[in-house]
């Protein structure tokens, strides 16, 4: 039979080892917590735009054109999915807008000295595609007084024969390509701009087995011209960040998925250039409002940060070249999904905060 002493030191030892386990319990998650933010720390933007006038789920995503001759008088492109584009300053600005419908996604390429512009258009179900003269760009954005995406600069709306989604610009062996992506879709159509023709198709499910034709949609994509990579974001429970090779579509490999480092949808993406061929991948990883960085060449996974105040993006640009006194190192471009209480717009940070993250915690960049 126990006696009461030992009873009374039984009761006592159960009493201090749960103390133990919740102390122990605590550090774990302390441990774990802090192991947390150092994966994903979070980043101050330095200006943003004014918020888009529709309600809801409207600013989308942005582009980014850089004035060489004069980096102050950049502008970023934004659409608002409802109603339209967008054209700011690198200050977040707003000097022009254009109502266009549903513009869903915008990206754009310098060729030549004119500034190649495409949007998918959910409205009329094409490819939008503009040319304008890179010489004085940013003035005629700031003085025009008519509609700056107005018929008296070349444009073209090419008929997609579905329901447009996303969309992305590159080139490849020299000639100006794009890549429009299907809502509710499993289908990708490589435009050749020249000819303005449907030149390749893919299935991005063709790889899976029994994978839902709708709710797993392609959108963010991004075509890595030096590396000739064409890298496409699937939306759902099945999302993935893959790799293809721009000319023949073919499949590289899976770079990411949920099952990995990604959190709900990978949205936007884009690639910030430290060389002709290295650098960092950027994709938004929206369920976690985290954006996730991976190796320009081998397509790994590196780290995560946030953006203070960021939460839910959508669509983001990025450009390595410096705005003396601004931005050192280029400068990101991204879309805040929430924003409150006002309506969504575009955040602007500065990529030498995103590079200072990957140096302390990885010693290096490329």
């Amino acid at each position: 039979m126990t006696s009461m002493v030992t009873h009374f030191h039984l009761a006592s030892d159960i009493v201090t080892k749960s103390v133990n386990l919740i102390i122990r319990a605590s550090f774990l998650l302390a441990l774990i917590l802090s192991t947390e933010y150092l994966t994903a720390s979070d980043l101050d933007y330095k200006y943003e735009t004014k918020s888009v006038t529709s309600l809801g789920d409207a600013a989308d995503d942005p582009a980014i054109w850089f004035n060489q001759s004069n980096p102050t008088e950049s502008l970023i492109f934004g659409t608002d999915k409802r109603k339209g584009i967008h054209v700011y300053d690198i200050y977040g600005n707003e000097l022009a807008f254009s109502k266009q419908g549903a513009t869903n996604n915008v990206d754009l390429r310098v060729i030549n000295k004119d500034v190649h512009v495409v949007v998918s258009n959910r409205t009329l179900s094409t490819l939008d595609y503009w040319i304008f003269p890179e010489e004085n760009l940013f003035n005629y954005f700031k003085t025009v007084t008519s509609d700056p995406f107005s018929e008296d600069v070349m444009h073209h709306n090419l008929k997609a024969n579905m329901n447009v989604y996303g969309v992305c610009m590159g080139i490849v062996d020299g000639k100006p390509y794009a890549a429009l992506t299907e809502e509710e879709g499993p289908t990708i159509q490589l435009w050749d701009l020249i000819s303005k023709q449907v030149i390749n198709t893919l299935d991005i499910t063709a790889d899976e087995i029994n994978v839902p034709k709708s709710g797993n949609e392609a959108e963010g994509c991004v075509f890595d011209d030096e590396n000739k990579h064409l890298l496409i974001s699937r939306e759902g429970e099945r999302g993935y960040l893959k790799a293809f090779k721009s000319d023949t579509l073919e499949m590289i490999k899976v770079v990411d998925s949920r099952d990995g480092n990604i959190t709900g949808d990978p949205e936007g993406v884009a690639i910030y250039a430290t060389s002709e061929n290295d650098g960092y991948i950027i994709l938004s990883s929206q369920g976690g409002n985290e954006f996730n960085l991976y190796d320009r060449q081998n397509l790994t996974f590196i780290e995560k940060f946030k953006i203070n105040g960021v939460e839910d993006t959508d669509g983001l640009d990025v450009t390595n070249n410096q705005v003396k006194g601004i931005f050192p190192n280029g400068f990101l471009v991204v879309q805040d999904g929430r924003n409150l209480p006002s309506n969504q717009n575009f955040k602007i940070i500065s990529m030498e905060e995103v590079l200072k993250k990957k140096l302390s915690h990885h010693g290096s960049t490329h």
